[in-house]
């Protein structure tokens, strides 16, 4: 074996571990929000049954009290911010895990480009559908 073939076979494996630890990074900051996300329906659920006027709620690291719909427009802007970082984190991951794949060289997982129907492709499948 070569100087050149050693130098290349060790950069690949150097490029391998480089994205492992980028995945499982990325799979910590997906347990991670997922566990805020949870946290946020949580107290906005409470919020929602609580009838208080005013409610305690956390910013930051400050414990604040606020109006009730204040804070759950705050949770609710909150919430949706969490799922777009989820969102993207979750894109980032299956190229991450491909890119990983092709290093090793496998095949690409089958079904991680899959998308969901939208609402409207939905009802014009269950429309064409028999009733069983």
């Amino acid at each position: 074996m070569s100087q050149t073939d050693l130098d290349k076979s060790i950069e690949i494996i150097n490029k391998t571990e480089e994205l492992a630890d980028k995945i499982m990074a990325n799979k910590h900051e997906l347990t991670v929000m997922d566990k805020r996300r949870q946290e946020t329906r949580e107290a906005m659920r409470l919020m929602t049954n609580s009838e208080d006027k005013k409610v305690w709620i956390t910013i930051g690291s400050m414990l604040v009290k606020m109006e009730r719909k204040k804070a759950l427009d705050l949770l609710k802007k909150d919430q949706q911010q969490i799922e777009q970082q989820i969102n993207l984190i979750y894109s980032d991951q299956k190229v991450l895990v491909n890119k990983h794949r092709d290093l090793e060289f496998k095949s690409p997982f089958s079904g991680t480009h899959l998308k969901p129907l939208a609402r409207n492709e939905f009802d014009a499948l269950k429309a064409n559908l028999p009733l069983l």
